[in-house]
């Protein structure tokens, strides 16, 4: 009798604890770590490959991650290339914002560089495919994403840039160029995608290709701030004041002061090292 009496009391001590805001809260509070557990197993796993390629080949030298494609093993290859099919059949992720872009910047970047490896040697992507009007194989139906033939600049403007507004963007896809913002040592994920993209922004705006200013205090802007100014506010200005938020030193100094972009350049000499 005894002990039907303190079962039932533990019964009701257990539902009246399951029944108070502070168990509910805990209670989803560990359910959201097993789940970002499972995501980042998940993602570790996914990824695992293509960061093996990523730390054998991508070699960072000073402020610019190089690339040795000539030194990429048939077997190295293969492997990039299925991890490239296990994306373009899977599609982007029923996830976060911060997934989605992770999976789109992981596909064009694997993709760009398993196609100059297709078509290496080459000088500079804009080699390969194309017309003499549209130079380079950013129009080519190269992938099948969940089904749907896809471009690299579907990928980049079509899709990316149609989606969100947001002007890192830019600094997490490349396009196998000196000019172009880094090539991420590691893939893209989820977990780390806002400290990697605020990195990447600091990285190339702290670059001679990315600004640049002389003497004189004239600023020498990438290209990219040109091609797509209207993602950055659509004036020098603007352009000044959102490259200021990433710089350092002198360079921040020089941009807060600064009145318009000089000139604007590009490098499209391929990204490579031995």
């Amino acid at each position: 009798m005894t002990y039907i009496v303190k079962s039932a009391l533990l019964t009701l001590s257990a539902a009246a604890l399951a029944a108070s805001p502070a168990f509910a809260q805990s209670q989803a509070a560990s359910q959201k770590k097993a789940a970002q557990m499972n995501t980042m197993t998940a993602a570790d796993t996914l990824n695992a490959d293509y960061n093996e390629f990523l730390a054998k080949y991508v070699v960072p030298q000073g402020a610019i991650n190089l690339v040795k494609y000539a030194a990429v093993t048939p077997e190295d290859k293969a492997k990039l290339d299925a991890y490239i099919d296990t994306l373009s059949k899977s599609g982007p992720p029923n996830g976060s914002d911060e997934a989605i872009m992770a999976y789109w910047f992981n596909l064009y970047n694997a993709e760009t560089v398993s196609v100059v490896i297709d078509n290496y040697p080459v000088k500079s992507i804009r080699e390969i495919g194309g017309s003499l009007f549209s130079p380079g194989p950013w129009d080519a139906k190269t992938l099948t994403v969940a089904g749907k033939p896809m471009s690299l600049n579907n990928i980049e403007h079509d899709t990316v840039r149609a989606q969100y507004n947001e002007p890192r963007i830019h600094y997490g896809f490349n396009c196998a160029s000196i000019g172009c913002p880094n090539l991420k040592t590691t893939a893209w994920t989820a977990e780390n995608f806002e400290a990697d993209l605020t990195q990447a922004a600091k990285d190339f705006v702290n670059s001679p290709r990315g600004i640049a200013v002389d003497s004189k205090g004239r600023v020498t802007a990438s290209s990219i701030f040109k091609w797509y100014k209207e993602d950055f506010g659509g004036t020098d200005a603007k352009v000044l004041a959102h490259a200021a938020q990433y710089a350092e030193g002198q360079t921040k100094s020089a941009l807060q002061s600064a009145k318009k972009i000089s000139s604007f350049d590009y490098d499209w000499s391929l990204n490579i090292t031995k």
